[in-house]
């Protein structure tokens, strides 16, 4: 069997990259891929509010699947994607791929959904941590508060996914309970 597709998805600053950094440190051959490694280049050359910026979302995402969930190279070694989709019809679609480019390379896919307080939420949104991150990430409070308030987190129903409240656990703790779970649903 093909090493898994973990799909890590949650509000800007529920803890995914940080998360998926010590479930990396949990397994030598996991390969990380950030949203914002899929997201920066194409902010860089397009607005988000320009007709083609989903478009080139996209092309980048299907770029990533081609080297490392499709590519024969990469099928032994579990990669993890971070991702924020809310339950609308773009984010639907947008998770569909993910879950479609596993089912391409025979790879179990694992959904994994991270949530927190939203006090917490928006304390860790706006730290300075991700204030000198270099990203595209999302800092204000405000815009977040608004997310939190409007939309709701896509959930695979047709598939078994884990939940993750990361408000009170560390994210070793985190990383443990996505590595427990992938391990009892036989992945690598």
């Amino acid at each position: 069997m093909h090493a898994p597709l973990i799909w890590i998805n949650g509000f800007p600053g529920s803890g995914k990259l940080t998360v998926a950094t010590a479930l990396q440190a949990l397994g030598e051959s996991i390969t990380l891929i950030d949203n914002h490694t899929l997201i920066d280049p194409v902010s860089a050359r397009i607005p988000r509010d320009h007709p083609d910026y989903q478009r080139e979302r996209q092309a980048e995402r299907q770029a990533a699947f081609g080297q490392h969930v499709t590519s024969p190279s990469s099928l032994s070694r579990p990669i993890v994607f971070t991702d924020f989709q809310s339950d609308n019809e773009l984010g639907k679609m947008v998770a569909f791929e993910y879950k479609l480019a596993a089912l391409q390379a025979s790879r179990p896919f694992v959904p994994v959904y991270l949530v927190c307080d939203e006090q917490e939420n928006l304390r860790r949104v706006s730290s300075q941590g991700r204030l000198a991150s270099g990203t595209t990430k999302l800092t204000s409070a405000d815009i977040l508060k608004g997310m939190l308030s409007s939309s709701t987190l896509f959930r695979f129903d047709d598939c078994p996914g884990l939940t993750v409240d990361t408000t009170s656990k560390s994210p070793a703790e985190v990383a443990r309970e996505i590595f427990d779970h992938v391990h009892a649903l036989g992945g690598d």
